[in-house]
């Protein structure tokens, strides 16, 4: 068992609460978190049934040998024991002990940062330093806590603002509740067409917090030293979407830290949201996905069925011949995929250069500090999953560089202190991924 600290269910709320916290767990009383070592095949195939089918389990993780699930009160006693009769090892720990043991590490002071990411006028960046240094030390401030929705579009389209020859702003729809889908154009002319387009997003399951701040940190760090990128630039566009789920990301700001699904809600029905991840439009609903509407891989009522889902899949489509890259950023586990997900004994024509690329992205992330991702097909490594955007990117357009990206950040959580290195290690894998674009 792990040893959780020792504070009572009301001492762990009035500490959740002193960071604001408190709003966005207030379902989660009497949750408990379980790391499960399942080396069985019919361990195995009981989670993956698990996570299709009942709602009162949320995995965090589930691989072909270790799953990290959280069950609700009512389920505990059932879970754990059929567990025993499976015969595996488990952990477990109070899910409001383990939140309040991160509040140390957690702290949301925007230290160097006032809320805006301030751009210097024309006429005080000449000669002068000192307003560059001041908004590099805002950046710094801003990947130092996790910012709101409306700051994210602040940061960006001050960006564009700042760089409006390299960098343009826009929006490619909206979501569910009316967000808008915010996205970033960077190539070293923003006003030519480049035959190559490196298409990169983030925050499709709203709980991935950290996914956002390394796309916004690509996105700073491109335009921060573009005479460094301009070989890996040449001839490319890229192409950033930091928030593909903008309701479900806030909606884990102010009410379900755990949030998944975008935010679509049904008429009569109590549950809502589709997994975006599995709303694509290759092998829909065929594995790792559910048509119960309360499941957390609810996979919507039709293919592309979301708007969120409809807006990536017109960006796409428009630009088939022109997206060379494709790539999905998600957390946690640490894990660079490639096609196919939906099937474990499919393999793509490519796969070699599949592998080769994501080897060289892996080697280039582990060379910061000595993070270590595992390589190969999300069917080989966790279980089956259909609807993808790597599957459908690669298999449905044709796009040769498909790839799911899975960060550090145990528990989705990130302290706030490592954000910038979670960000610097992951920016060396855009890059790399980013070069081969020019190969096609």
């Amino acid at each position: 068992m792990w040893q959780g600290i020792v504070c009572s269910l009301t001492l762990c709320l009035i500490g959740l609460a002193d960071l604001g916290l408190a709003n966005n767990l207030a379902g989660y009383e009497g949750y408990t978190k379980y790391t499960v070592q399942h080396g069985g095949e019919d361990a195995f195939r009981y989670m993956v049934d698990l996570q299709t089918n009942d709602a009162d389990l949320d995995f965090w993780l589930l691989t072909r040998n270790t799953s990290v699930l959280t069950v609700s009160p009512r389920k505990k006693n059932q879970f754990e024991a059929r567990l025993s009769s499976l015969g595996v090892s488990f952990e477990m720990q109070p899910l409001m002990e383990l939140m309040a043991a991160l509040k140390a590490n957690s702290s949301y002071a925007e230290e160097d940062y006032d809320g805006e990411y301030e751009e210097c006028q024309q006429d005080d960046c000449g000669d002068s330093q000192r307003p560059r240094r001041r908004s590099r030390r805002q950046a710094r401030g801003f990947f130092s806590h996790y910012p709101r929705y409306n700051e994210i579009l602040s940061f960006m389209s001050g960006l564009a603002a700042r760089y409006p020859q390299f960098c343009r702003y826009e929006s490619l729809g909206r979501s569910n509740e009316g967000r808008h889908i915010a996205a970033l154009s960077i190539s070293l002319n923003s006003r030519v067409r480049h035959r190559r387009v490196a298409y990169i997003q983030s925050a499709t399951h709203g709980r991935e917090w950290i996914t956002t701040q390394t796309v916004l940190y690509l996105a700073y760090e491109l335009l921060s030293n573009l005479r460094a990128f301009q070989r890996v630039l040449q001839d490319v566009e890229v192409f950033l979407v930091p928030l593909v789920n903008p309701d479900g990301y806030e909606y884990t700001h102010t009410s379900d830290r755990f949030w998944r699904k975008n935010r679509h809600r049904y008429a009569g029905h109590a549950c809502s949201g589709v997994d975006i991840n599995g709303n694509f439009g290759n092998h829909w609903n065929y594995q790792g996905a559910s048509q119960n509407l309360c499941s957390e891989v609810y996979s919507g009522t039709s293919p592309n069925s979301e708007p969120e889902t409809s807006a990536v899949v017109r960006y796409l489509e428009f630009n088939r011949h022109r997206v060379k890259l494709s790539l999905d950023v998600h957390s946690f586990g640490k894990f660079i995929f490639y096609p196919y997900g939906y099937a474990k004994n499919t393999v793509p024509p490519t796969v070699g250069t599949l592998r080769s690329v994501a080897l060289r992205a892996a080697n280039q992330i582990a060379k910061y500090r000595g993070t270590h991702y595992t390589t190969g097909t999300s069917a080989s490594i966790l279980y089956e999953a259909s609807g993808s955007l790597d599957d459908y990117a690669y298999g449905n357009l044709g796009i040769p560089l498909s790839y799911t990206i899975e960060l550090p950040g145990d528990e989705f959580h990130v302290p706030a202190h490592d954000i910038i290195h979670v960000c610097k290690e992951t920016f060396a894998g855009f890059v790399e991924f980013i070069r081969h674009v020019s190969l096609y």
